[in-house]
């Protein structure tokens, strides 16, 4: 019997694709000739992180207080001037070593690609283009009479609201029927076990600590793209 079902690879980005995460690393990149900014971005951001942690304010202030400390009210050509620089060097130096071959075997197996991503649209856009990879779902940017502004233009694409942004996004295809797609989801972090348990397959690509220990309880694959295949 002839096998109708879409073939759909959802790759994480950070420290799935990526060997560390982008979001730090862009915002240490933007204020590189401002040094006078860091103890104020160190100190806030550890400031919201502890909160974060203690469950008294969402993950998204974190991201925002690092933005109103380096990067907001920046003009969005500039900043788009620099992503590109970012992404440049992602490709050349940031990635996993087997990050390349396995999109490219999903691309030869005519499946759907996708990165899904808590990572902001500035930085995930021109990294998966140079990927050859059209389709994103991740944390929005908001912007202002064409400069940042100091808030998220939507949902952090995080846990739980990852799964919900990538069920929306698949919905839009008017096509779209769950129950004819076959899901293949990689990612290092236990923030996207709802997204991996609801996949038909759950690939745990260098997994944190955290992941590690909920494989043998879903019976997710393990794969270490750092080391070379063969």
């Amino acid at each position: 019997m002839k096998n109708n079902k879409q073939n759909i690879a959802i790759f994480d980005l950070d420290e799935t694709l990526t060997k560390k995460g982008t979001w730090g690393r862009f915002v240490a990149l933007s204020i590189k000739s401002s040094p006078w900014k860091w103890p104020a971005l160190v100190v806030t951001s550890l400031f919201r992180q502890v909160l974060y942690m203690a469950k008294f304010a969402p993950r998204e202030h974190v991201k925002e207080s690092m933005m109103r400390r380096t990067i907001s009210g920046k003009s969005k050509a500039e900043l788009q001037k620099l992503a590109e620089r970012f992404a440049d060097n992602e490709i050349a130096n940031g990635l996993r070593l087997q990050a390349k071959d396995k999109i490219e075997y999903h691309r030869q197996n005519g499946d759907r690609i996708i990165i899904a991503s808590a990572a902001v649209d500035l930085i995930v856009e021109p990294i998966a283009k140079k990927l050859g990879i059209d389709e994103v779902v991740c944390t929005k940017m908001a912007w202002e009479n064409g400069r940042l502004a100091k808030k998220l233009g939507g949902m952090n694409c995080y846990g739980d609201n990852k799964l919900l942004m990538v069920k929306q996004y698949l919905e839009q295809d008017e096509g779209y029927n769950r129950e004819q797609c076959h899901i293949t989801i990689y990612s290092d972090s236990r923030s996207d076990l709802a997204l991996m348990r609801w996949a038909d397959v759950g690939i745990a690509v260098n997994p944190s600590p955290r992941l590690l220990k909920e494989i043998p309880k879903y019976g997710f694959a393990l794969e270490d793209w750092d080391k070379s295949e063969g």
